[in-house]
């Protein structure tokens, strides 16, 4: 910094009195010339800077201290041309570095303010003190230009960028943009201050579509001064397939990615729950039992850097759909299964047909096209647990059909079964082995105060055995296949040997997760991980276990008699009778299956366990 502080004296002239005195030497002191001054001038926008490059409008504020003494004048001065004078401490000047040529120029800064001796000179503003400040100054109104990225390519196992470097003047940073399809502007990724440095290494880069484009930034230019752009591509590493063995264990193989100095890890999903890392780039296999059963397999495959999970690191993921295990079948909808009996027949509502399919073949072996139409109905067809007994509701009369030629044996209206006249809307809800149909209905004659009823009818004498309150919209009913135990509005209720029904004590939780056991006289209730057991033909406790975690939905195998339920995208299958974990495998996330004669099924695959 160039400083200088000069004093400066005025003369003060003699002053002749026109009577006659001479000094006694008292009251009489010397004032010295020689007196310190402290003071700063600073340029507010440029603190700390010798040195100016300007370009454009610049606005010069100052910033003046001279304690002490009073500031008679500021004035700037660019070579010889003034800028303006204040009396002002503090202020600014508008330069507008277009009126001069290109090149160096002395800029100064003068102060002046009283000298502070104390004087009659002092005083009256005739002596004082001067400060100044210098600076050299560069005008440079030649606009500049930006760098030209010369090259993007592999090198080291990363990505190198390498462009020319910037040889014009006020050089403040170079900053690294990425820019990714479908975006226009690029997203800030380094930033470099060393004008010197013509290259870089993306080491978060590890395959997939990109651009890059190095943009300068210069003192006084306020757009970007962005470089070409140039594209790179590299595949992401992505699942190229699948294999099962014969042991059942599954393979799955995926690309590698050649940017191994960039490389942090590979984790491969499945299913949303099970998580498998790798952590050398060229270990791009993977086998692992394979027990994820679904309608398909989700895969995903995330590929992240070494900076992971830094702020700013980066990864990539591929999406992949493979082939589940287990065989194709059907397809049938695991939604519209209404009976897997005993007797080796699985029988599927699908699309206004009903259809009976072997279950050990899996072939359809017959169907049926009731394209019934009964606004509101939502559940229209039942059979029996041992597959002897089919009913179906077809063109609003109830069918019962025969279960392997789905051919009606005999029609019945509900006003010949229900004790009212007239009916307008039934569910049918379930049938036991002894023929006890149960449906809910409602009287046609419609009040407010009119109850909808889950009604019991021993079919083979149409003849009510018992109703019970159920609403017919928000509620359910369901029957025991030995016909003695009915669950309707969370209510349970259990035959007497006198032909009354005896309400038991379960709670209405117990009540709404009542499912019948599909080999035994058994019902069965969860409370979270715990299931107990009762007697269809007294409602006794009969025994209880604790599975893993809680499951739902939860079933039976009407073979084996085997309890299974979900969880977490895990399938779990009890022994029943033991409450021993038979069998545990992962199911795709939102797959629907179903166990029958120890063969898992879902929509379009079954597995033999």
């Amino acid at each position: 910094m160039k400083q200088l502080l000069r004093l400066l004296l005025g003369i003060v002239p003699c002053l002749f009195l026109a009577c006659d005195y001479t000094p006694s030497g008292s009251h009489f002191e010397e004032v010295s010339p020689q007196v310190e001054v402290i003071g700063d001038i600073e340029l507010d926008n440029f603190p700390s800077q010798d040195t100016l490059m300007l370009r454009g409008s610049v606005n010069l504020n100052f910033n003046v201290s001279l304690p002490g003494r009073t500031i008679y004048s500021v004035e700037l001065l660019l070579g010889k041309n003034s800028l303006g004078v204040t009396s002002s401490a503090t202020g600014g000047r508008l330069l507008q570095t277009s009126e001069y040529a290109d090149g160096y120029y002395t800029l100064q800064l003068n102060v002046l303010g009283n000298s502070g001796t104390g004087s009659l000179a002092d005083k009256s503003g005739v002596e004082g003190v001067q400060v100044y400040r210098t600076w050299v100054v560069y005008i440079d109104n030649t606009p500049p230009k930006p760098v030209t990225l010369t090259s993007v390519k592999a090198e080291g196992g990363s990505l190198k960028l390498e462009w020319k470097k910037y040889r014009g003047t006020g050089f403040q940073k170079y900053e690294i943009h990425r820019i990714y399809p479908g975006l226009v502007y690029g997203i800030l990724t380094a930033t470099i201050t060393d004008p010197n440095q013509t290259t870089w290494f993306d080491e978060d880069y590890l395959g997939e579509q990109i651009s890059y484009r190095v943009v300068t930034r210069v003192n006084g230019y306020y757009y970007d001064l962005a470089s070409n752009s140039i594209p790179y591509f590299y595949p992401k590493p992505h699942v190229l397939g699948s294999t099962i063995s014969p042991e059942k264990e599954l393979t799955i193989t995926f690309s590698s990615t050649p940017f191994t100095t960039n490389f942090g890890s590979y984790e491969l999903t499945l299913n949303s729950n099970r998580v498998i890392t790798l952590t050398n780039p060229k270990d791009t296999v993977v086998t692992i039992p394979a027990n994820i059963f679904g309608e398909e397999l989700h895969a995903t495959l995330a590929t992240y850097s070494r900076s992971y999970p830094s702020p700013g690191s980066r990864s990539v993921r591929d999406f992949a759909i493979l082939e589940g295990i287990g065989a194709p079948w059907g397809p049938q909808d695991v939604d519209r299964l209404f009976g897997k009996t005993t007797s080796g027949k699985l029988y599927f509502a699908d699309r206004g047909y009903i259809k009976v399919v072997d279950a050990a073949t899996r072939h359809v072996l017959q169907e049926r096209n009731v394209m019934y139409d009964q606004i509101g109905s939502e559940k229209q067809d039942v059979i029996s647990q041992d597959g002897k007994i089919l009913y179906s509701i077809i063109n609003y009369a109830i069918h019962r059909l025969d279960p392997l030629t789905l051919q009606t044996l005999a029609t019945y209206e509900l006003n010949d079964l229900l004790p009212y006249e007239f009916y307008h809307f039934s569910m049918l809800d379930g049938v036991s082995n002894t023929n006890r149909l149960i449906l809910r209905a409602r009287s046609a004659d419609y009040y407010e105060d009119t109850k909808d009823y889950a009604y019991v009818i021993d079919m083979d004498q149409k003849k009510v055995i018992t109703a019970v309150e159920a609403d017919l919209h928000y509620s359910y009913s369901m029957i025991s296949p030995d016909g003695r135990t009915i669950n309707a509005s969370d209510q349970v209720y259990v035959e007497q040997s006198n032909g009354s029904w005896k309400q038991l004590s379960l709670t209405k939780q117990e009540a709404n997760s009542l499912k019948f056991h599909t080999v035994s006289p058994l019902f069965y209730t969860t409370k979270g991980s715990t299931i107990s057991f009762y007697s269809t033909t007294d409602g006794t406790l009969q025994s209880t276990f604790q599975t893993e975690r809680e499951l739902y939905p939860i079933d039976t195998d009407p073979v084996t008699g085997h309890l299974y339920g979900s969880s977490y995208n895990q399938l779990f299958i009890y022994n029943s009778s033991t409450g021993q974990l038979v069998n545990k495998l992962d199911i795709a996330d939102g797959t629907l299956v179903f166990l029958y004669n120890n063969t898992l099924y879902s929509g379009n695959r079954y597995l033999k366990l």
